[in-house]
């Protein structure tokens, strides 16, 4: 599970979550759309990574720097969801791309984006 994107994308949907209710495996593949043996492998690894524990509750928490990684991909999915739909894009449409452009977008043109963003608002 070395790319960028399946981390950010657990990571996040934990981080969300958890903002709800205690997260357990189950509640991850419904809301990824995956299978319960996916996310068993994939928080395994992420566990090792230091990204997240699970405690003896079977309950996922994410670690300091999971929560740090978590935070900054919701954060760069809101700012590009609203850019785009605040240009017109219909916010099924907006969202999905949002998605795909928070894992690809470099730190510099995110910073840039999102300064002249917040200017014009």
């Amino acid at each position: 599970m070395k790319q960028k994107k399946t981390i950010e994308d657990y990571l996040k949907t934990i981080y969300i979550l958890s903002k709800k209710k205690k997260v357990r495996g189950i509640d991850i593949a419904e809301k990824l759309k995956v299978s319960r043996p996916t996310v068993s492998v994939a928080v395994k690894e992420l566990a090792r990574e230091g990204y997240l524990f699970v405690d003896d509750m079977f309950e996922i928490h994410l670690t300091e720097s999971g929560r740090k990684i978590a935070e900054e991909t919701h954060e760069r999915h809101n700012t590009l969801f609203c850019f785009l739909t605040d240009i017109g894009v219909n916010p099924k449409t907006a969202s999905e791309d949002a998605c795909e452009m928070e894992h690809a977008i470099s730190k510099e043109s995110y910073e840039a984006l999102k300064s002249w963003y917040c200017k014009i608002r």
